[in-house]
């Protein structure tokens, strides 16, 4: 009668052992901020958007570049087509990047809009932040529909 609820004990108590290091601990894991810095840099006709963050290796940040142009004029009086650009980056070693070809961008404003942790992500992201960002804490954080991701706004003045 006893020995049901003892192998059970036994076995959640072995499940949770210490001794599987993949899994994060709530006191190290849980309900911390992310740092998400991001900057910009021109070379030729390329924008580069690039930052440092506190994000695991492996992690994926998405980006969206809106030219004010593409927020005022219709797209067929654009004069380039990719005045809205969007895409995922990786983190790597504490950094990510991604650059934008600006070939025909006149000048003007850049609003860039990151946010983190959209799915899919890798488990061990999963497992910090939760499926849905529900880990999540600090200034940052948005509310997206009943997900939680953290969103940094960047503007940025592009001069060709």
């Amino acid at each position: 009668m006893y020995r049901l609820p003892i192998f059970l004990v036994t076995l959640f108590l072995t499940a949770c052992s210490p001794a599987d290091s993949n899994l994060p601990t709530s006191v190290e894991t849980r309900n911390t901020p992310v740092n998400l810095q991001v900057s910009h840099r021109s070379e030729w006709r390329v924008l580069w958007i690039e930052g440092k963050t506190d994000l695991p290796d492996g992690a994926q940040i998405n980006y969206r570049l809106t030219h004010e142009i593409a927020q005022t004029s219709p797209s067929e009086d654009w004069p380039a087509a990719n005045l809205i650009e969007s895409g995922r980056v990786t983190v790597r070693e504490g950094q990510y990047w991604t650059r934008v070809n600006t070939l025909n961008w006149p000048r003007g404003e850049v609003e860039v809009i990151l946010q983190f942790p959209l799915p899919p992500q890798p488990e061990e992201v999963v497992l910090r932040y939760g499926e849905f960002g529900e880990y999540l804490t600090g200034q940052h954080v948005i509310d997206l529909g009943g997900m939680q991701a953290v969103e940094v706004e960047y503007r940025l003045e592009h001069t060709p």
